[in-house]
């Protein structure tokens, strides 16, 4: 018999069990003590014995060492980070298993940046260590001498908690949202390779002469001491494990005037054995030194009518409109558990009206973001043709990124990577 979530006999809030496992917070110096715009750095997840390492706490730190103007300390900052500093210093993002490529995306700080526009206020207000902050603090946390004029308290005390360091999350769904890996026992390394970007994408500045270097580079990540976790996690390995995660490709850039009133896209060329869909992200022109890394224009697309696979008006029938955007983005973007609260930083206001625009079509069957491979089967020799009306923007043109995103997945077997499939 239902009782309910409150009288339920069998209501319990906790799970009774007995772990003594020992936890322990490492930090240790990367190969290299700093790099320069441009450069890529190779990162390995630790090996580590008789440990396991906790999902999702794995980052590159450093301290973000910019040439300041003026070069003394004053109540002027002139030169400092881009919002979200994480995202918008690494151009692209590449992960190995071995020597297999089994990620790469171009253009990452574009749609790293975009993609978190979509959590929470509190989970963005609480990642001032990736750099999503405020233009005040980011002055502040440039130049520890600078006098601002009234700066809020809250800004100062963060500035002498975080200082000049921040971190990069080295983020992959095998190591985030799986088991704890025992990496000693797996036979391949999981190696990130990350390309800092140009200064022109992660600084504001006013003179040419504005640089920025990372200093200190150390890795950080939790681990676990628990040989019972550990032995039943390598049984697994052993046995066979499948690790599933969101492919995300970077697959053209094109020029658009934006006074045009009508694009043609075509998406053709790729396999996938599960296309969840396509993001349309637009870039506008910019003064070196002047970019809002988290302005994405709205080029006031009015419709799109679809052929895909050679069937006119799949999809949407007859075509997709403009009033039709806002609910289909919020479908891939929004985890689950906040789909019904809609506690977001993102809103309809936002995307419409404050250039935060994206056009995503959902090629699945379910909107379900906890299902996996229920995306659109994708041949090389099929086509997905959009025919794009949109209203005139005047002078200037945008630049249309193109991203794909696909259900992949990554087979271990006897505690050796097999193959993934995307």
């Amino acid at each position: 018999m239902e009782r309910g979530n409150y009288i339920n006999p069998s209501r319990s809030k906790k799970v009774s069990t007995y772990v003594k496992g020992e936890r322990m917070f490492h930090e240790i110096d990367y190969k290299k003590s700093s790099a320069k715009p441009g450069e890529t750095l190779h990162v390995t997840l630790p090996r580590v014995k008789d440990l396991v390492i906790v999902p999702g706490s794995f980052g590159l730190t450093f301290d973000m060492d910019i040439e300041l103007d003026p070069a003394e300390p004053g109540s002027t900052v002139n030169t400092y980070p881009v919002n979200n500093l994480a995202a918008n210093i690494v151009s692209k993002y590449v992960i190995k298993i071995g020597s297999t490529i089994v990620y790469q995306l171009d253009y990452a700080h574009i749609y790293n940046t975009y993609a978190d526009l979509w959590l929470s206020e509190k989970q963005r207000s609480n990642s001032i260590f990736k750099g999503i902050q405020e233009e005040e603090l980011r002055k502040l946390r440039t130049d520890l001498g600078a006098t601002i004029s009234n700066p809020s308290a809250s800004n100062v005390a963060l500035r002498k908690i975080f200082g000049k360091r921040y971190c990069i999350p080295l983020k992959f769904e095998i190591i985030d949202d799986h088991m704890p890996l025992c990496t000693d026992d797996i036979e391949h390394d999981i190696t990130f390779e990350i390309t800092i970007n140009t200064k022109e994408y992660v600084l504001k500045y006013a003179k040419e002469t504005a640089d920025f270097e990372l200093k200190n580079l150390k890795l950080q990540y939790e681990a676990i001491r628990d040989e019972a976790l550990k032995h039943e996690i390598e049984g697994m390995l052993h046995d066979g494990m499948v690790f599933l995660y969101d492919h995300v490709h970077h697959y053209r850039v094109n020029e658009i005037p934006k006074k045009d009133t009508s694009v043609n896209v075509d998406i053709d060329g790729v396999d996938r054995r599960s296309l969840k869909g396509a993001l349309l992200l637009f870039q506008s022109e910019f003064t070196a030194g002047q970019r809002d890394s988290e302005h994405f224009p709205d080029p006031h697309i009015k419709n799109v009518i679809f052929t895909i696979d050679g069937l006119p008006t799949k999809v949407y029938n007859p075509c997709f409109q403009y009033l039709h955007q806002w609910n289909e983005i919020f479908k891939h973007f929004v985890p689950e558990e906040f789909k019904r609260s809609q506690d977001i930083h993102m809103d309809m206001h936002k995307y419409y009206g404050m250039n935060r625009y994206g056009f995503w079509i959902d090629l699945r069957s379910t909107e379900d973001n906890s299902i996996h491979g229920s995306g659109k089967k994708q041949e090389s020799n099929k086509k997905i043709h959009m025919q794009v009306t949109k209203e005139n923007q005047g002078d200037g043109k945008y630049q249309m990124h193109i991203f794909l995103v696909s259900d992949a997945r990554v087979l271990f077997q006897k505690k050796k990577f097999v193959s993934y499939e995307v």
